[in-house]
């Protein structure tokens, strides 16, 4: 739930022509969702020294939400252009 509300902030963003850093907020919000999610992952991986792994999975996960809160913005600045 906690990610459907940080994806539909970023569109009622793009919607009211905010900022472009709410793209960059959203995103965090879904990265730090998603971590929460998985932090007893995260932990096995460390103690088993996967920290390279995980460090990909981390930067992945903030890529996706990125692309995720980038496109929600761009359908509601869209939306006000139609």
């Amino acid at each position: 739930m906690l990610g459907f509300l940080a994806i539909f902030a970023a569109s009622v963003a793009g919607y009211a022509d905010v900022g472009l850093w709410t793209i960059a907020a959203c995103a965090i919000a879904l990265a730090s969702a998603s971590y929460a999610e998985h932090y007893t992952l995260y932990k096995r991986g460390q103690e088993l020294g996967l920290t390279d792994t995980l460090r990909g999975a981390v930067l992945r996960s903030f890529g996706n939400g990125l692309i995720a809160a980038g496109a929600a913005y761009f359908c509601g600045w869209f939306l006000r252009l139609i």
